[in-house]
């Protein structure tokens, strides 16, 4: 990095980037400066380019060869993800890439090798951990607000609303002709965020205890498991609202989480502590708030400069494809109309 300035090739243009990489980007300039797009679909790596005045390519070679940066944000499918990693780090290139590392945990292992022998950083995109909201939760259980949590629920639903296709056309990537250990489906896509965020504010998981899947298509799921002490059960409600809440269950307090939905609709959040005693009373907790994805690529300059400390590591994302492998190898399947 010179100056201070974080220069950046953005790999991938699909609706993740147009849809919140763009305005975090946009928000966060000039301290962050996009260098150069790339895309298999020269048009969307130039649409992209231009709101940047950044050169646009069709590979990550061909940017490295003819443009500067410091590192790259990786938004493409995650079947791509471990070959691009391999380019970058090799080029010294640290990394910013989206969730999933990997389907096959052989492949993300291999990208913690070769990030490792290149002495480059790479952060993984969990946005949750990097909300304002999140953060705040992660704070009151240091600070035992809650007592002894006992219990969490949590409900992730995710419909594809119209609007989404006038960011980018939905991509269904075929499965990659070499072993995978986790479909790409809704466990692998949207129920990581919840088992990740949940590590990260009550320790790993130590039990699993039942996985069920609708089998016809996978978009309902109902996992439990336990975190320590604490005994959750995670859903999934594919097609079905849109919208993420996770409740905490303490000895003193409960906290409902509305999760800011930051794609299109959106739902703010909303954080509400509820207290029994000494008699029952209900707050809102509210405080300012950013985009988490502004907050994840602010934080990623920050980690480069040596200012802040990696929340969200390769290794720590590894374990979360080991927790959803186990997952499906016990998870009954239902048949339903």
């Amino acid at each position: 990095m010179t100056g201070g300035s974080l220069k950046l090739a953005v790999v991938g243009c699909g609706y993740i980037t147009q849809a919140e990489h763009v305005p975090a980007l946009l928000a966060l300039q000039p301290q962050v400066a996009v260098a150069a797009t790339v895309d298999v679909d020269p048009a969307g790596a130039e649409a992209i380019g231009a709101l940047f005045h950044a050169p646009s390519f069709t590979s990550l070679e061909a940017a490295l060869d003819a443009a500067a940066f410091d590192a790259v944000l990786i938004a493409t499918p995650p079947p791509t993800h471990v070959g691009l990693m391999a380019v970058a780090a090799r080029a010294g290139k640290h990394i910013l890439v989206e969730k999933p590392v990997a389907y096959s945990l052989a492949e993300a292992r291999q990208a913690i090798e070769v990030v490792d022998a290149a002495g480059v950083t790479c952060m993984v995109g969990y946005h949750r951990r990097y909300d304002d909201d999140c953060l705040l939760v992660k704070r009151l259980l240091q600070e035992g607000a809650l007592g002894e949590v006992r219990a969490a629920t949590s409900f992730c639903q995710l419909t594809f609303p119209s609007i989404y296709r006038s960011y980018a056309a939905v991509r269904i990537t075929p499965r990659p002709n070499r072993p995978q250990d986790l479909p790409p489906d809704w466990l692998a896509e949207n129920s990581i965020h919840h088992i990740n965020l949940m590590r990260f504010w009550l320790g790993d998981v130590t039990a699993l205890h039942s996985g069920v899947y609708r089998a016809n298509d996978h978009n309902l799921g109902i996992v439990t498991l336990s975190f320590g002490d604490v005994l959750a059960s995670h859903h999934q409600l594919r097609g079905m609202e849109c919208g993420e809440t996770i409740s905490l269950y303490g000895t003193d307090a409960t906290l409902h989480v509305e999760l800011w939905y930051p794609h299109r609709p959106y739902a703010f959040p909303k954080v509400t502590l509820f207290r029994a005693k000494p008699q029952a009373e209900r707050t809102e907790l509210i405080q300012p708030r950013t985009s988490p994805y502004t907050n994840e690529i602010a934080h990623f300059a920050s980690l480069l400069r040596g200012e802040v400390e990696n929340r969200s590591t390769l290794a720590d994302s590894y374990r979360d494809l080991e927790i959803l492998r186990d997952i499906l190898a016990q998870a009954s399947y239902v048949q339903t109309g």
